[in-house]
């Protein structure tokens, strides 16, 4: 697993601890044990513990629950969620993730072109020019 994995696993597991107790726990550790008709009502009263327990919480928690992150970049966020989706949901998030991928690509060349044209000034013309001088400057790099 790797570290993301990992980061990302602790994340979850520290939601899950804040907002659950041990008895809730014990409970779905024994719910494999029990008869199908009885593991669905416990399953149902599980469920409540927990949103009764999260309600109180935030109750007596009123400015936040978990340490605030500086959110990633939108690609790696796609990545730590797809694990999560649906194949429909998996498909859209990839074609966002490559969409996201070339604009960030676009702008680092626009951005490769500014440097050029403020290191050589005369070397790089306006309009029309500019996108040829680009690509030669791409092949001189390539070869």
């Amino acid at each position: 697993m790797s570290r993301d994995e990992d980061s990302k696993n602790d994340r979850i597991r520290a939601f899950d601890a804040l907002f659950t107790t041990n008895h809730t726990q014990i409970y779905k550790l024994l719910l494999p044990y029990l008869e199908p008709a009885i593991q669905r009502q416990l399953a149902v009263y599980i469920k409540y513990l927990e949103l009764q327990y999260t309600a109180a919480y935030c109750r007596q928690h009123p400015f936040g629950c978990m340490p605030r992150e500086c959110p990633p970049d939108t690609s790696r966020l796609y990545h730590e969620i797809l694990p999560y989706c649906s194949y429909a949901e998996r498909c859209q998030a990839e074609r966002l993730i490559g969409l996201l991928s070339t604009v960030k690509n676009a702008e680092e060349v626009m951005e490769t072109a500014r440097m050029m044209k403020d290191l050589f000034p005369d070397g790089f013309g306006d309009g029309e020019n500019s996108a040829q001088d680009l690509m030669q400057m791409f092949q001189m790099f390539s070869k």
